[in-house]
Order: structure tokens, then sequence, then C-alpha cells
């Protein structure tokens, strides 16, 4: 299977959106609360929910807090039993799974270690997401490159060359790759958006390249269809009050469903770049653009002068274009003053 699925290649080929409603841990670890999710996704108009799975005692080392404040190392496990309030069991996430597939949203995970991955293999999901933190994690990249899977990388907190290891190295196992640019920052204040680095991305590594937004406002997004992004990653929280890990970037259902709403009009008001007007035009440049009319009553067999002849609107008749043209040329009929002259009226 290509990216994704043949429906959601197809929607690559035809320059068509695709969205990906990031559940991440907004479930709070709990299962209903995922599934309601889930649900709301779907009737969003989401293609694909995405989880964060994790085991949490490979997440996290017990002396995290003290390195990160480098201090003595003090062993301290309360970052790993926070995020053991997020995990979800393997039946929990094969619910999702089934509830994704009945509500046709496609369901899949950023894995985050080998236990994690191993969850998601025997669900076969059909693709994985490798999350800015772990572009560097070697190990988990060479197995989710040995299923031979679509894989959507985001490049947050990344440096070049290790965005073109990780490419190689999926590719390498013939791995699909779309890139999700990315600003680890939520929420991302709008001058640190970067959106032009889509560009680059695009040019350096050739692959389709995407957007996951932190931004708080659906602009940024908008703006990134303009520069060629058709994945589209935002966080989903089931309403405004609902008290989750990443509230502060995350959508309503209501503001999801408008958030494609609004991408979808970006890409249409992007049009083919076609240079010649469109049909929807062609009642304006009636009546807007001008033709040659009789500046006087012209008799037939008259040789025609400039000063026979006048340019106004509308323009039904022949164009301001053929004036030269015309001119020194007889007419085959009497032609009325203010009326149009005709391909047909000329010798």
């Amino acid at each position: 299977m290509d990216l994704f699925t043949e429906k959601y290649v197809n929607k690559l080929k035809n320059n068509s959106p695709i969205f990906i409603a990031e559940i991440g841990l907004n479930h709070n670890g709990k299962l209903d609360e995922a599934i309601a999710l889930v649900k709301s996704a779907a009737q969003a108009g989401a293609d694909l929910v995405k989880f964060q799975v994790f085991n949490s005692e490979k997440f996290y080392s017990v002396y995290t807090k003290s390195l990160l404040n480098h201090e003595k190392p003090q062993y301290d496990d309360s970052t790993i039993q926070f995020f053991k309030k997020f995990e979800l069991s393997f039946d929990d996430y094969k619910t999702l799974q089934k509830i994704a597939q009945e509500h046709g949203v496609i369901f899949f995970a950023s894995c985050f270690d080998d236990d994690s991955f191993s969850m998601m293999e025997r669900l076969n999901v059909p693709l994985y997401k490798v999350a800015s933190s772990e572009i560097t994690n070697v190990p988990l990249l060479e197995r989710i490159a040995s299923t031979h899977k679509p894989v959507i990388v985001s490049t947050g907190i990344s440096y070049q060359h290790e965005i073109a290891h990780t490419i190689q190295l999926l590719q390498k196992e013939h791995c699909n790759v779309v890139l999700l640019h990315c600003v680890s920052l939520y929420p991302v204040p709008h001058n640190a958006i970067n959106l032009l680095r889509i560009k680059n991305l695009q040019q350096l590594f050739n692959v389709p390249v995407g957007f996951s937004d932190h931004a708080r406002d659906h602009r940024a997004s908008m703006m990134a269809v303009a520069l060629g992004a058709r994945v589209f990653e935002k966080h989903l929280k089931l309403s405004k009050d609902h008290d989750c890990a990443d509230k502060d970037v995350s959508l309503t259902p209501e503001e999801f469903k408008e958030y494609i709403e609004d991408i979808n009009t970006a890409l249409a008001m992007l049009g083919d770049g076609s240079i010649d007007y469109k049909e929807g035009e062609a009642t304006v440049a009636r009546s807007a653009r001008r033709s040659i009319f009789a500046a006087r009553d012209i008799p037939a067999g008259t040789k025609l002068q400039y000063s026979d002849v006048i340019v106004k609107r509308p323009g039904v008749g022949l164009s301001p274009l053929k004036l030269n043209e015309i001119v020194g040329k007889k007419v085959r009929c009497t032609i009325q003053k203010d009326m149009p002259l005709y391909e047909e009226d000329i010798e």
C-alpha cells in the first residue's frame, strides 16, 4: 500500500489537502475521552486521527529533573509518573482503531519506543508518524523503516543534516516520506512560524511537505497552502472547557471543521495559475471591454479612415486590436453611427 491508502495517494496527486486530527495526549488517559475525540474528528472532516503512544518507563530518565536543572543527579520519577496518566492499553487502542474505521478515518500513531511500536504493529497500522523529538532516535527509526510503510516526519527542533539522515534511512527501506514543517513551541508566536521553510524543505528533499500547525488561529495554515503544503496536522480537543494536555494549541470540533473549510477555501483561491481570463468573466468582458464603432454613418463601399470609427463599450464587435488592420479597407454594407463593426462588415 502506498501513501496512507490509495485514496490518500490520489488526494495528494489531485492536489487535495489531507487533514490529521492530532489527538495526542488530549484524551487524558481515559478511553471514553479518546473515543469522543475520534468521533469528533471524523464528524469535523478529518482524514486521519493520530495518537502518541509510549511506555513511560522508557520515555524519561528518573534523573530528568536534576539533569535539566544542571544539578547533581537525584532520583525523581515524578516525570515518569506524570506521563503514566496518559498511557492507554493495547485493548484501548484496538477499540479506538475499530471506531476510527467505522467512522471512515485512519488511525495511526507516533511511537516513542519499542513497546509502543510493537503495539502498533500488532494493530497493523497503515503508516507511522515520527515526532520531532524522535528524528535522531535511530533504533526507533530503523524499526519503523523495516515495515516499509509510509512515514510522516515532523521537523521541529531539527537541523537539516538530521532531516536528511532520517529521509535517507527511511527511503533506503522504500518508505514513502512526507515531511511536516513544524515549530516546537506551544503555541508558536506568529513571528516564529517561518513558513518559507516549507519551500526550502521541498527543494532540498523532493518529498511532499505539509504543516504541523501549533498556532492559535488558522492563518498560518491558509498561507502554507500557497507555499505548497497539502498535509495539515492540528490538535483537537472536545470543547473550549476541555482540560487537556495541549489545550492551548487545540481546536474544538467546530473550529476544526472551520479550519478544514478555510484551507479548502485557500486552495480554491489559488486557482490553476492560467493567464487567460476565465469563462466566469465573459459577461464582464462584454460590457467592460471596447469595440470598434462607427463614428458617423458609413455608407457601403466606404474606404475606412481613422476618423470614421471610434472605440467604445460594450465589447461586442471587432476588437480595437484590429483597428490598424481595417483602416484602408472597404465596408460591405452601410453602418449606422454608434453601431459596432463586425468581421463580416469588412471586405
